[in-house]
């Protein structure tokens, strides 16, 4: 096999075992980005590839190192493919139960998202406080709010008014969606079940707060992240090199398709049920990355 100029292949000797020093580049990306160099299209020399400081303990302890790593590895791999397959079922569940929603083929009623919702966007950072009178409280970020699900291993705190908390306090059930990123990416959703007390949302977040008496936000979610929702944000999006963005607007005037209120009901049923194991196979995959992320600094910082 052969490579052209954008590779940089690295033949190891018999002092380094490849996979330990393919583990520990690894753990170096940020680091090697830096190392970039180039106005429009930033590459990184052979020059520079030679320079880089690697640590090299004895052969014997390279392999078990790389072993080790390996180890953890596969076993995230197959816990992020236990949760992709619970996901699965769940997306089969809703294509079999909604139909194909792109072709509208059980002829739902369609109205725009604004007539079943509010829609508020959050609060802002660096913002000047009028009010005397404040609070130190819990805020989510875009990073917090992942494609159906929330991320809440890190959470930041802001400064805010009373005023303010009544304005952009999350309630169960509440729909959070962002305004932008990645286009594959764009529109995340995720739905709030108070996992934090009186937390409150920044300004690239939109908050849905559904009349539950029409739409339930399992099916609304679901909804705006199937193939429908995606192909409509990517349609109304503002995109600029790689970045895309909605704003309340166009989330208002998304076309949520309404089914019946007692088969978005069985839906949520479903969904309910499977939330425990997902919970499960989620805190074990937090657990062995944190592990996996330990195991790199110890054997590489």
């Amino acid at each position: 096999m052969y490579c052209n100029q954008g590779f940089k292949n690295i033949i190891c000797s018999d002092k380094i075992h490849n996979k330990y020093l393919f583990w520990f580049l690894k753990g170096r990306t940020d680091f090697l980005n830096s190392l970039g160099r180039g106005a429009t299209f930033k590459e990184i020399s052979k020059s520079i590839v030679e320079q880089i400081q690697v640590p090299l303990p004895p052969i014997e302890t390279q392999k078990q190192i790389a072993k080790t790593l390996d180890t953890v590895a596969e076993l995230l791999a197959m816990r992020k493919q236990q949760l992709a397959e619970l996901d699965n079922l769940i997306k089969s569940t809703f294509y079999d139960m909604f139909g194909d929603l792109e072709h509208n083929s059980c002829g739902w009623e369609e109205r725009p998202l604004k007539d079943i919702a509010e829609i508020v966007s959050g609060i802002t950072k660096g913002r000047k406080l009028r009010e005397t009178e404040t609070k130190v409280i819990p805020y989510l970020r875009v990073a917090n709010v992942q494609d159906g699900y929330l991320d809440l291993t890190d959470i930041k705190y802001i400064e805010v008014a009373d005023s303010e908390i009544e304005k952009y306090r999350l309630f169960k059930g509440d729909l959070l969606m962002t305004e932008g990123g990645d286009p594959d990416k764009l529109g995340r959703c995720a739905i709030w079940n108070e996992e934090i007390p009186f937390c409150i949302h920044q300004n690239h977040i939109f908050r849905v707060r559904l009349d539950q008496k029409r739409v339930l936000p399992e099916y609304a979610c679901f909804l705006i992240q199937s193939p429908y929702g995606k192909k409509y944000f990517l349609k109304a999006a503002k995109q600029t090199t790689g970045i895309a963005s909605i704003n309340s607007k166009q989330i208002s005037n998304f076309p949520l398709l309404i089914p019946n209120i007692k088969l978005q009901t069985k839906f949520a049923e479903i969904v309910t049920k499977f939330e425990e194991p997902k919970a499960m196979v989620q805190k074990a995959i937090d657990e062995t990355q944190y592990l996996f992320d330990s195991l790199m600094s110890e054997y590489f910082d």
